[in-house]
């Protein structure tokens, strides 16, 4: 896993806890959520959806992810899409299971000049 998917898969598993306060969160207090029971494939496979989503998918249409090894999956639907400080910011509804845990979440998510997708302070 790279560094821009661990950076992204972090801000996404943290914000889910405490949204804008990830820095500041124990990866280890995770709870039941379902990322932390996913395998580093189903992790790389939601990534990997996540960036698609973002970069590909119109609003409303839903993205369905899933690992057929470990039965992890999930669904993602960008909901809007907007301008935030010249930046192209889109909210994602993100739903995951894995192993008997689930989660829904809404991300505000804005495409750095690198072209890097960051999680937004709610």
């Amino acid at each position: 896993m790279n560094a821009r998917t661990l950076n992204l898969l972090f801000s996404v598993t943290m914000a889910a806890l405490l949204p804008g306060t990830a820095p500041a969160v124990n990866v280890f207090s995770m709870g039941d959520l379902p990322i932390r029971y996913m395998t580093d494939e189903d992790r790389n496979m939601l990534m990997a959806a996540v960036f698609g989503t973002l970069d590909r998918t119109a609003e409303g249409k839903t993205v369905r992810w899933e690992n057929p090894k470990t039965g992890a999956h999930g669904d993602l639907t960008p909901r809007a899409s907007f301008d935030r400080a010249g930046q192209s910011c889109r909210d994602l509804e993100v739903a995951n299971s894995a192993r008997g845990h689930d989660n829904r979440i809404v991300l505000t998510l804005c495409k750095q000049p690198d072209g890097e997708w960051k999680i937004e302070p709610q």
